[in-house]
């Protein structure tokens, strides 16, 4: 017996977490989308930054598909630029405010994770859901952003740029390995004295959005899944 992969809900994955969910409650893979564009035409070169969502359900085929507007716009994130002495800091303030933003946005989707919702599918019926992270779409820049990793670094895997080549997959950039990584860099640096705590991160290769963050928001991350999934 032979099992066929094509779309992301006949991955394992998803078969493993629809186990898990109570009996007769439907798994509703969401997938976000997000990335700075330039809007020149009357508005002076101006650049928004949307967050778009749609559903891991849909078929591929479909979702590729700009007339089946299978994608949503959720909201429109913030482009600041912000003015610090230092200018790496500039960055930091930058990213921590598009994951305080995603926090705020998601915080629904996050708690349908956890508790489920009641939705109406397209014959009207009534189904218990869950909507964990099924993917994010977004270019290296984003995505390393949002993977809370420094620069050359993958977003989905712990290799760096120069192991980019190598012929095995490298072990997972996962959300406990993030949380693992400021355990140890609070453990060597005060969070309070930011260029120490900086020097740490780097060496860590942590990404600079969670400098800020206390050990409360550390435990918010959305999915103990791969971060970059």
């Amino acid at each position: 017996m032979h099992q066929r992969y094509s779309e992301w809900i006949t991955g394992d994955n998803a078969w493993n977490v629809q186990s898990q969910l109570p009996k007769g409650a439907t798994l509703l893979g969401t997938i976000l989308s997000s990335d700075k564009i330039n809007i020149s035409a009357m508005t002076s070169n101006r650049i928004a930054h949307p967050l778009l969502i749609g559903i891991g359900n849909i078929k591929m085929s479909t979702c590729l598909k700009l007339s089946s507007n299978s994608f949503m716009l959720t909201a429109l994130l913030p482009v600041l630029k912000f003015i610090h002495e230092k200018k790496h800091m500039c960055g930091v303030l930058e990213d921590r405010l598009i994951h305080q933003c995603l926090d705020i946005v998601l915080k629904p989707i996050k708690k349908a994770v956890h508790l489920g919702v009641m939705m109406s599918d397209p014959n009207g019926h009534n189904c218990y859901c869950f909507t964990p992270l099924a993917g994010y779409i977004a270019d290296m820049p984003e995505a390393a952003m949002l993977a809370t990793v420094g620069g050359k670094t993958s977003p989905v895997t712990m290799a760096m740029y120069k192991q980019f080549s190598d012929p095995f997959q490298h072990e997972p950039h996962t959300a406990s390995t993030t949380l693992t990584q400021l355990s140890i860099v609070k453990s060597k640096a005060d969070p309070q004295d930011i260029q120490a705590f900086f020097q740490e991160a780097q060496n860590l290769r942590v990404g600079l959005a969670f400098l800020v963050l206390t050990q409360h928001e550390h435990n918010q991350v959305y999915s103990d899944e791969y971060v970059g999934q």
